[in-house]
């Protein structure tokens, strides 16, 4: 059947251009490992520092719950597993900047997610679409822009890409395929809890869809296995967690359900999160609370998120094609493992439905879209059609959307790639070279965990007053040795931009490393007994 796919469409190909190469067993892995290669060069010569958005949660929870994995007490997180953690205190192992260390995993996941999109698409689809859509998946905006981000996203989307492939890769049932698939899964869910979807989703593929032409037996018993897989693999976190928090799945993610579905639009993420996320404690409690608000929600984010993907993620020029192919996904004979990406797919972007967007979150989702949208340019009345009677008008649109694709995520990471506070390296290498000593507990008192990951300090967070006689008794009761204040906090708290002035320093406050463009300065702290 693949090889009748190839020929069939062999006429009608996609590719403008289609390296002979690519037909090549294992040709998937060398493209991505080219891709990846480049990738992995820019990435670190141009990411030097995280920013202040989503790398955030690295400083502030990864590279500390890494450390602590190494000495042996792995924490337990309130809203992700260890799978990130593990792995960077893996990878830190070999790479002493754990920060570059992050970069290598997003990067590595990055070409490990392009070669199984290749592989699993030439086997449901053809080898042009394949390599199409894996050339539009790796010029993608986010796509590039999460291969240098340091956190859970690429290597989430590895695991679930992985779970995916040893799923459908064979036209019959394998059960090594079957338990690679349950591997991958439980190391999803581990590093995300939303990879929970497959407890829903893969019965669902393998009950009704079907894939592998079983009977009823067989598929409840492959089912049932994949399952035992699943949960062996979680099973020693959840004993872990139920023996720390009393609970086999703890987590508190339903605070962001909760947020969703009725603080959203109504008042302030810090007022939740300070205030009213006080009032949960539980998913049950979060969907009774108001359940006709819950479901409203969720019914209107399958319009909202799905407008995101289609206009945020893949591209409105893109997405545009993949609305079409999405309207007539079930008008044409699709084979039984094509419907059930598309099922696995939309299960995925169920789960998503229950939280806040965020074109990170639907990465996964990515390769789905761009096949959406190339089935619709590869149907038969499409692939008939030619621009000026010659050029097949499907290969003239696939030229553009490669082009406009490459040219806007060169605008976008070329910007972004290095817009961390680098001010912040700045200053933590000229404290560095004044040769202090700081005690082993030293407290740096700052509003983002930067600074304190590379002056190896303690944080307390910059405290929310309104004077600088209150900040002076918020430092002192925190034990604070320094304090870091960039121009980031002067426009958030502009209360406190005198601090910039180094003319006029307060008395307890005394400046040893700054930087003048953009405006930082790190203080060391002078408690009297005033």
């Amino acid at each position: 059947m693949q090889k009748q796919r190839q020929a069939a469409g062999s006429s009608s190909s996609l590719a403008p251009i289609l390296p002979s190469f690519i037909h090549k067993p294992h040709a998937g892995w060398f493209l991505a490992g080219a891709i990846g290669l480049v990738l992995l060069a820019v990435n670190l010569q141009f990411h030097t520092i995280g920013d202040y958005l989503d790398e955030t949660d690295f400083y502030w929870s990864y590279a500390p719950e890494a450390q602590r994995i190494l000495s042996g007490k792995p924490p337990i997180d309130d809203f992700r597993g260890p799978g990130y953690p593990a792995v960077l205190a893996v990878v830190s192992l070999f790479v002493s900047d754990s920060f570059r260390a992050g970069i290598i995993i997003a990067t590595v996941s990055a070409a490990v997610v392009l070669a199984l999109v290749f592989s699993l698409f030439q086997r449901l689809f053809r080898t042009d679409l394949a390599f199409v859509a894996t050339l539009l998946v790796a010029l993608n905006t986010k796509f590039i822009q999460y291969s240098y981000t340091v956190g859970t996203d690429m290597l989430f989307n590895a695991f679930v890409s992985a779970s995916v492939f040893f799923l459908l890769k064979s036209t019959e049932r394998s059960w090594s395929s079957i338990v690679l698939s349950a591997l991958f899964a439980g190391l999803a869910y581990l590093t995300r809890y939303n990879g929970i979807f497959v407890i829903g989703a893969v019965p669902v593929v393998l009950l009704l869809a079907n894939p592998f032409h079983l009977a009823w037996k067989e598929r409840f018993k492959t089912c049932a296995v994949y399952l035992a897989v699943f949960f062996l693999v979680i099973a020693p976190w959840g004993l872990y967690c139920l023996q720390e928090r009393g609970s086999f799945f703890y987590n508190k993610n339903y605070l962001n359900i909760a947020y969703e579905m009725f603080a959203k639009d109504r008042i302030s993420w810090d007022q939740f999160w300070s205030i009213e996320s006080k009032r949960y404690t539980s998913l049950i409690q979060v969907i009774t609370e108001d359940v006709n608000q819950f479901l409203k929600t969720v019914m209107m984010n399958i319009v909202t998120h799905g407008g995101g993907d289609l206009i945020r993620l893949v591209g409105a020029y893109t997405g545009i094609f993949s609305l079409v192919g999405i309207v007539t996904l079930f008008r044409r004979g699709n084979d039984r493992r094509v419907v059930s990406y598309f099922l696995l797919a939309a299960g995925f972007f169920a789960v998503l439905l229950l939280v806040f967007y965020g074109e990170r979150f639907s990465l996964f989702l990515l390769p789905a879209y761009v096949a959406l949208a190339l089935r619709t340019l590869s149907h038969p009345r499409v692939a008939r059609l030619k621009f000026l009677g010659r050029l097949p008008v499907a290969k003239v649109v696939v030229a553009v959307l490669l082009v406009w694709t490459a040219v806007d995520s060169w605008r976008f990471n070329a910007k972004n790639i290095d817009s961390g506070p680098k001010e912040v390296l700045s200053i933590a290498e000229a404290f560095h070279k004044l040769g202090e000593k700081p005690p082993p507990d030293a407290v740096v008192v700052t509003r983002k965990p930067h600074i304190a990951h590379y002056l190896k300090m303690r944080m307390e967070l910059f405290p929310l007053v309104s004077s600088f006689d209150e900040l002076k008794a918020e430092v002192r009761r925190v034990n604070g040795s320094y304090l870091f204040f960039s121009y980031v906090e002067a426009n958030l708290r502009p209360q406190f931009r005198p601090l910039l002035d180094l003319r006029n320093p307060l008395p307890w406050l005394q400046p040893i490393a700054y930087t003048s463009y953009p405006p930082a300065v790190l203080f060391r702290v002078h408690m009297t007994d005033e």
